[in-house]
């Protein structure tokens, strides 16, 4: 029988990611994950989805780039840098995902 549901080191490691940066996906809703107790699980699948999104995502990304250079539209050196679902939280939420107050403003 195949295991459906992974821990936070487990799914890390199937995405080949730290479990730190894991949280911070899950801390953004980039990836689904329910909370047992105190640990979180994962459903295999989910990671399945997320992976193949992103390696579409950032290949298509990579594509534009090429077009874009082999139409003169702008040089090697002007690359962006591929952004990622975790890059994204860290820039917008800071580390952890630290989300912004919702107290109202008096």
């Amino acid at each position: 029988m195949t295991k459906e549901t992974l821990s936070l080191n487990e799914a890390a490691e199937y995405l080949n990611t730290s479990p730190d940066t894991l949280e911070e996906l899950v801390d953004v809703g980039a990836i689904p994950a329910g909370k047992i107790g105190k640990a979180y699980v994962f459903h295999i699948e989910h990671l399945r989805e997320y992976l193949r999104a992103e390696i579409e995502r950032q290949t298509a990304e990579r594509r534009e780039y090429a077009r874009r250079i082999a139409a003169g539209e702008m040089a090697r050196s002007e690359r962006p840098a591929v952004k990622t679902a975790s890059g994204a939280a860290k820039s917008r939420y800071g580390r952890r995902g630290r989300l912004p107050s919702l107290e109202v403003a008096a």
